[in-house]
């Protein structure tokens, strides 16, 4: 993939409409290489972006004007407003990239007409540079469209180019994926305190563990099963705690629970 920087920062010009945490995290990540202006409505934040971004701060229709790429990063509820507000300032030149749950790219083009249009789906970890972004692009939009997009989201993390269909099962899967990892450690944490660990024993144990594990399956040639097999001797420690997990049906619960959020995905989704 191409780095970010073969952006031309006089041609490439990125308007944020909204700029809360998701917003804040992809500025943070082209802010060095491109031309960035802000729309944002929450006074403290625009305060804050101008001092650790050094980011000029305009009107929803000022950012669209002076900006080839908008990126919409309100919430879902704010969306349609924002679609109304923005549809008389812009023009076949701007392509729009929203980051909004559920929102697909026909009712953006439908708000707005022709217009080229990416939809994406980051995930929390893009706040540390780690993040999984899921594109897809709309009926206007063209591959170096996504190209640039996805140089965008390359900054915070990782990037996968899907059809539209797919994106609910992507939000189930990685949209949604951070907070069942949380989940795993606050049981995982909870259990190791149960045990007799204090808190911040708990929390060095939980965390170093999680943090090697995964380094060792970016690093390792073998996939989860495999290594996890590697740590479970027959008759073991670990074989013990493995079969409550398969007893419990884990993995069942799993696939049930992906699939309640890719229901709910659909359901949301306009």
């Amino acid at each position: 993939m191409e780095a970010l920087t073969t952006f031309n920062i006089m041609k490439t010009k990125i308007g944020f409409i909204g700029c809360g945490n998701m917003g804040q995290a992809i500025l943070k990540g082209v802010v060095k290489d491109s031309s960035i202006l802000v729309a944002e409505k929450d006074a403290s934040r625009v305060a804050l972006l101008k001092k650790k971004y050094k980011v000029a701060c305009a009107d929803v229709p000022t950012v669209v004007k002076k900006s080839n790429i908008i990126i919409l990063a309100v919430k879902p509820q704010d969306f349609g407003q924002i679609l109304d507000e923005i549809k008389g300032s812009l023009t076949k030149n701007h392509l729009v990239i929203s980051i909004a749950a559920g929102i697909t790219c026909s009712y953006i083009e439908e708000r707005l007409g022709d217009v080229r249009v990416v939809r994406t789906m980051p995930n929390l970890p893009a706040q540390v540079g780690v993040g999984m972004t899921a594109l897809c692009k709309g009926k206007f939009a063209k591959d170096n469209d996504v190209k640039q997009s996805q140089r965008i989201f390359d900054a915070i993390g990782k990037t996968v180019i899907v059809d539209e269909k797919w994106m609910n099962a992507v939000t189930a899967v990685s949209g949604s994926g951070p907070a069942y990892v949380f989940l795993f450690v606050e049981c995982m944490m909870n259990a190791a305190k149960a045990l007799g660990f204090p808190d911040d024993v708990s929390k060095d144990l939980v965390y170093q563990t999680l943090k090697g594990s995964v380094k060792l399956l970016e690093e390792s040639s073998d996939g989860a099963e495999t290594l996890r097999l590697k740590v479970t001797s027959k008759g073991g420690t670990t074989e013990a705690a493995i079969k409550e997990f398969f007893g419990a049906k884990l993995d069942e619960i799993f696939k049930t629970a992906l699939k309640a959020a890719e229901t709910r995905a659909r359901e949301l989704a306009k």
